[in-house]
């Protein structure tokens, strides 16, 4: 072949090469403009110091878990495709606690949380960033559980001065709802939070039966199903439950609002479709737990044993424990004030705070 025509091939070749790349980009940035939360990955990227969050499409949700019934819903939803269902893919991370979570949130490491509400607010008090998009649980369910060993040595809250008290993981920034809660049942009964030892257990089966199994922890304020399995493991015996009403009748604001959807106020204020996308995502969750048996919950999550029935043994004991509509009871959320103020009351700050501040409830609506 003569030279010119070997130039000339070699330039048409590169020709087609370059038109080919251009088609493909073209076609990749169509795809990827397209995807559903592709505006709220470009703001991700704009926080935390540039960093960003997720792909486009896909949301990051940090959750203390798994396993636990604040988790539940969450796992659950991406069963039943209730992320699919408005154009989103949920990614969880489960941390040790909501003060963990909080921090995910804060460093632009995850874009929502499901974590208490009260440790919001905590955190709130230092900087009001975060802010509740909608309730998650209708009745709190936490255990205070004691190791089975001291059964006749601890039989009364006031037995627990001087021993070691598990809390869920909190930071320094950010005290946990199960470590607020902890010092509201302590004062109740006349012991001061510094008359015990605080240490973190998780939020976990992992972490909260090792710690009864080592011996780390004289008790521990516990999640549902895991102090059920405690029990019936033999590691621990319950000394206090939310679920109990004559236990929660002695301690304030019992009645507060345990897990929300969490998000932060600038990111919602940046996207606030996928907000909405995601609120609608908690609702199809906790609507299908409704209708459906804890049963086909279970199958679904693929539970199996002593864990499997745990969960079974706390879904039927309390059927109230989910939201039905993910949303805000004004009733909730004064026993939810009533609660913050009680468990700090020397701070100035926290007797002062008004929840509504942070409610932001155009999508899940608020009802008495």
């Amino acid at each position: 072949m003569p030279k010119t025509e070997q130039l000339k091939t070699a330039r048409e070749k590169l020709q087609d090469c370059r038109r080919r790349r251009l088609l493909l980009g073209a076609s990749s940035a169509l795809a990827v403009s397209a995807l559903p939360g592709s505006a709220w990955a470009q703001q991700s990227a704009l926080v935390a110091g540039g960093a960003a969050v997720a792909a486009p499409g896909v949301v990051t949700l940090s959750v203390p878990g798994p396993g636990g019934s604040v988790s539940m819903p969450l796992e659950l939803a991406i069963k039943i495709g209730a992320d699919k269902a408005e154009g989103l893919l949920l990614r969880l991370t489960f941390v040790n606690g909501g003060g963990v979570a909080i921090a995910d949130l804060l460093s632009g490491n995850a874009q929502f949380g499901v974590f208490g509400l009260p440790a919001a607010m905590n955190s709130n008090l230092k900087a009001p960033r975060l802010v509740a998009l909608a309730a998650v649980d209708d009745l709190p369910l936490y255990t205070l559980m004691v190791r089975a060993d001291l059964r006749g040595k601890i039989r009364r809250i006031a037995d627990l001065k001087g021993r070691v008290l598990g809390v869920h993981s909190d930071t320094l920034a950010t005290k946990t709802t199960a470590h607020q809660l902890a010092d509201l049942v302590l004062r109740s009964q006349g012991v001061e939070p510094a008359d015990v030892s605080y240490l973190a257990a998780g939020q976990s089966w992992q972490t909260q039966s090792s710690a009864f199994r080592s011996g780390a922890v004289d008790a521990s304020m516990c999640d549902e199903p895991f102090g059920t399995r405690l029990v019936a493991e033999g590691l621990a015996f319950e000394l206090f439950s939310t679920g109990n009403p004559a236990d929660a009748a002695k301690v304030a604001g019992a009645g507060f609002l345990r897990a929300a959807l969490i998000s932060r106020r600038d990111l919602i204020e940046a996207d606030a479709a996928l907000a909405a996308r995601m609120v609608r995502v908690v609702q199809r969750s906790l609507a299908w737990i409704a209708t459906h048996t804890p049963e086909a919950a279970a199958d679904l999550l693929a539970y199996a044993g002593a864990e499997r029935k745990a969960f079974l043994d706390v879904l039927r004991k309390y059927p109230r424990q989910y939201s039905r509509d993910a949303m805000f009871s004004r009733a909730q959320l004064a026993q939810t004030t009533l609660f913050f103020r009680a468990q700090d009351p020397d701070n100035p700050a926290a007797q002062r705070y008004a929840i509504d501040t942070m409610i932001v409830d155009k999508w899940s609506g608020s009802k008495t």
